[in-house]
């Protein structure tokens, strides 16, 4: 099977007024760091806020039941995959110049996974009404509508990147699935 089978985009998974609630919702986001090997943060490969929604948080749950409305699709797919434990997640905000270069997702701890190296990488999408950032995986050039879903295993197969986004603002949210 190619590569590209494993990248799945899915249409409707997050609710219109769940995607602007999020976005309006004043969190608190601070600039994102991203982890070398050595563990030490920098902020030459990523250019975006974030904030973690974690349990506590009221968008925790409805976050959760459209994680989980994706993954029992791609599971559908992929009757090999089974998910056990979603992680907490991580909401991005990219706005005018920001992106993320180029990484895999072969994470342990970095992100508050207790439960082993992720299995699949997973985002929502709250918006499309931003011009660049397009998602690009495994060579894959996706521009996901709002409230869709892409999923794709988290190994050294798919590297992937958010490109700088032009105009406005791109807003997703991200889970690793173990």
């Amino acid at each position: 099977m190619d590569v590209e089978n494993y990248i799945k985009v899915y249409e409707d998974i997050v609710d219109d007024n769940l995607c602007d609630a999020l976005m309006l919702a004043d969190f608190g986001y601070k600039p994102s760091t991203f982890a070398n090997h050595s563990g030490n943060k920098t902020t030459d490969r990523v250019i975006m806020d974030d904030f973690w929604i974690q349990q506590d948080n009221n968008f925790y749950n409805p976050l959760k039941e459209c994680y989980i409305r994706a993954v029992r699709q791609y599971e559908f797919e992929f009757p090999r995959f089974m998910c056990e434990h979603i992680t907490d997640f991580r909401i991005n905000k990219y706005g005018t110049g920001g992106y993320m270069s180029e990484h895999v997702d072969n994470i342990h701890h970095s992100h508050g996974q207790k439960w082993g190296y992720p299995h699949v990488s997973a985002l929502l999408y709250l918006n499309d009404n931003y011009e660049g950032g397009e998602f690009v995986v495994a060579g894959k050039k996706i521009k996901p509508n709002k409230g869709s879903s892409v999923i794709f295993p988290s190994s050294f197969v798919y590297p992937h990147e958010a490109r700088e986004v032009i105009e406005g603002t791109r807003w997703s949210v991200v889970a690793w699935l173990m």
